[in-house]
């Protein structure tokens, strides 16, 4: 069974896209093709719910992509999602408003949507 941190990576990555870690994006030669997913990672004991932001990046003259992946999304943990991991499980919720539509000032085809969680980790072992 996964480790918290690698449980949240393997949760985001199971959309169909590549996911990182906000702080682990490639860059350069290597910088990831469009769609892709980032994500902040923030943690806390049992009992104490932690804000993160979930981005989805796509490059398109509309938003439809988008969104299509958001639906998808918010299908998967609309209700909540429990995330098995070590010694328990992260219960991954909307946050509040759920979703944000951005663009970027650099490249008026990047449609980012901010979409905002809250994960709470049910988990026995630290």
């Amino acid at each position: 069974m996964a480790d918290k941190f690698a449980a949240i990576q393997d949760f985001w990555s199971s959309f169909g896209v590549p996911a990182y870690d906000e702080y682990s994006v490639p860059t350069g030669d290597n910088a990831p093709k469009f769609p892709y997913i980032t994500y902040s990672l923030s943690y806390d004991t049992f009992d104490h719910p932690v804000s993160m932001v979930v981005n989805v990046w796509t490059r398109s003259t509309s938003w439809g992509s988008a969104l299509r992946k958001f639906a998808e999304i918010e299908k998967t943990i609309s209700a909540g999602k429990y995330i098995e991991c070590d010694g328990g499980a992260i219960l991954i919720r909307f946050g509040s408003p759920i979703m944000n539509r951005l663009g970027d000032d650099n490249d008026d085809l990047i449609r980012r949507l901010l979409i905002n969680i809250t994960a709470e980790y049910i988990i026995s072992k630290y």
